[in-house]
């Protein structure tokens, strides 16, 4: 079966699992486009965030919502952003921002990532750690499975790293001070930065992100991930 399938699969039981504890409004999420994500010559990057929200109780498909957009909506052009950071830091293309040229390859990038939430049914607009916690121990399992299927290069946690280690327990490696922000999960490499709805800059993240992979290669060894033609 494709990682589509294989999701799929795993988000149908996982929703029914949630209406049988009451909760409503599931948003599935995983890898936006298949194909792009399998095809790509950057690092295969996850986003692991804490949770969405919809007034819809039926709930809805975040990345289906993501793939067939025309433009990403504001967060997450913010995480295309990002994403060419942490492309350009592994491809060892150090270039100064450019807002115009970031901007033109949004969509392209937004096709290229997966995404995860920890919380997926009954999403409010502020997160609670408890609550957060909850579901991260209720559904960790679950949770695990979605980024095994995925198989991301980079995980990166939108300030929730402890929600991670929740889900992954002593798989997760890191040196476990409040303040550290890389860790490995086999041969995945995890960042902790902020969550994409932070009020910084784009130009500030943008630096930020490109020093914290710089950073992450020379405590890990992590590869250089050959781009061929392509640069950001």
């Amino acid at each position: 079966m494709s990682r589509e399938t294989d999701i799929k699969l795993l988000m149908d039981n996982w929703e029914e699992k949630h209406k049988n504890n009451g909760y409503k409004r599931f948003i599935r999420d995983g890898i936006v486009c298949e194909e792009k994500w399998e095809a790509q010559h950057t690092p295969r990057v996850c986003y692991f965030l804490k949770e969405a929200y919809t007034s819809n109780e039926n709930g809805y498909n975040l990345v289906e919502d993501l793939h067939d957009c025309e433009r990403p909506w504001t967060m997450w052009r913010k995480v295309a952003i990002w994403t060419q950071a942490i492309y350009n830091a592994f491809n060892d293309n150090i270039c100064e921002y450019d807002d115009e040229v970031l901007r033109s390859k949004e969509k392209e990038i937004i096709d290229r990532i997966a995404v995860v939430n920890v919380k997926k049914s009954n999403g409010g607009s502020e997160s609670e750690y408890e609550d957060l916690k909850k579901y991260a121990l209720e559904d960790r399992l679950e949770i695990k499975r979605e980024l095994e299927i995925i198989q991301p290069d980079i995980i990166v946690c939108g300030n929730n790293l402890s929600l991670l280690k929740l889900v992954l327990g002593e798989e997760l490696q890191n040196d476990d001070t409040w303040d550290n922000m890389l860790a490995l999960w086999k041969d995945t490499l995890v960042l902790d930065y902020y969550h994409p709805a932070v009020h910084y800059p784009n130009r500030v993240n943008y630096y930020a992100l490109m020093a914290i992979c710089d950073v992450a290669r020379k405590k890990y060894g992590t590869p250089v991930w050959s781009e061929q033609n392509e640069k950001y």
